[in-house]
């Protein structure tokens, strides 16, 4: 399986979904989309989209002046039942691509967060059997409505929009299941000071919150990767 992976940011890589996806066997092709690499016109010769997390607001093209063809591609995808999956800024163009409202959140929610799966979610191809709660890194300043048609498969008391299902294969997570603990010291090595001190408890707890949940979330984040893969060879076998 061929995988198209939009990069908005060199510290957003693909993580543990693309080493999961990489051990499975799927052939993943890295776009630097935020550095001026080219984006494929359509989505021939791919059979699923991964699009990344970045620093940028996914509402402002001003950041990042690739997100409409980002969103194109989306569209694209999912028209010819190709998945998808967005996580955290690609979750929010996701949303964006199919008319929804991105928009700053009323708070930032930054480090390890407890996640609630909704009756959808515990029901979901890719979420069943995982726990009606999940520990998951989080790390956004923003938020999004949810499309016409959506599922919502997660949620918490900090933000209601965590993860969603648009039809039978697109996905889309506000939270990071792809982050490892070098990823997640990595933005937080980014803070200013007046940052630093502002999330002066979140820092100061985020070792042992690391240390305490990324071994369940790695196997959420494994588990995850191989059902979606599993749905692109399926959709992949379909479309023969």
């Amino acid at each position: 399986m061929r995988i198209l992976v939009v990069q908005n940011s060199r510290t957003a890589p693909a993580g543990l979904v693309g080493d999961a996806l990489a051990g499975l066997g799927a052939s993943l092709v890295t776009v630097a989309a935020n550095e001026g690499e080219a984006l494929p016109a359509t989505p021939q010769g791919y059979d699923g989209l991964l699009v990344l997390g970045g620093p940028q607001d996914a509402w402002d093209d001003a950041q990042g002046p690739h997100f409409p063809q980002v969103m194109d591609l989306i569209r694209d995808f999912h028209a010819e039942d190709r998945p998808v999956l967005g996580i955290c800024l690609g979750a929010q163009l996701a949303a964006r691509a199919f008319g929804a409202r991105v928009h700053r959140h009323d708070r930032a929610e930054l480090g390890v967060a407890a996640v609630d799966l909704t009756d959808a979610g515990r029901d979901d191809p890719l979420l069943a059997g995982l726990g009606e709660r999940l520990h998951m890194v989080q790390w956004h300043y923003d938020t999004f409505q949810f499309p016409d048609g959506a599922v919502p498969l997660a949620r918490n008391e900090a933000c209601e929009r965590q993860a969603f299902r648009l039809g039978d294969s697109l996905y889309a997570f506000q939270f990071h299941p792809e982050a490892t603990a070098p990823i997640v010291r990595g933005w937080a090595s980014r803070f200013g000071e007046e940052a630093r001190e502002r999330n002066r408890a979140v820092l100061d707890g985020l070792d042992e919150a690391l240390d305490q949940h990324l071994p369940a979330a790695e196997t959420v984040a494994r588990t995850i990767s191989k059902r979606w893969l599993d749905l692109v060879r399926e959709r992949a076998a379909q479309a023969v």
